[in-house]
């Protein structure tokens, strides 16, 4: 079975997807020493990351950052699979997310989910083969 342009760029964001998630679960995850269950750990840390004063701006908007940009991979990944489902071209605004999501993974200096972001734009712009 060959899979389609669009599939392979759906896989592609998800699997650009997948660095930030992890980097989300190490960080919402308690320490070894703490005993906290996961929850109130996760609680902790997303209550100092968004609403504590000691936290800079920078920093907040590296948060703020890092939870849109796997937020938009995944979307990425659903849309473009169902396009190629339905047998449709990726629309513009999705190639345009696209982008957008390959430039905040490079300000995170996320260079592999960048990669493999620019790879699933590749794929998702690509004309099908009649």
């Amino acid at each position: 079975m060959k899979l389609s342009e669009l599939r392979i760029a759906s896989l592609e964001f998800a699997l650009s997807a997948t660095l930030p998630l992890g980097v989300w679960l190490v960080l919402l995850s308690p320490e070894a020493f703490s005993g906290e269950s996961f929850l109130r750990s996760a609680g902790a840390f997303l209550s100092y990351a968004f609403t504590d004063a000691e936290v800079s701006p920078s920093e907040r908007v590296r948060y703020i950052l890092l939870a849109v940009l796997p937020a938009m991979l995944v979307l990425l990944s659903v849309v473009t699979w169902r396009q190629a489902s339905l047998k449709g071209r990726c629309e513009f605004w999705c190639i345009y997310l696209g982008w957008v999501a390959t430039v905040i993974a490079l300000a995170l200096f996320y260079w592999p989910s960048a990669i493999a972001c620019a790879m699933a734009m590749y794929h998702a712009g690509k004309r099908p083969a009649d």
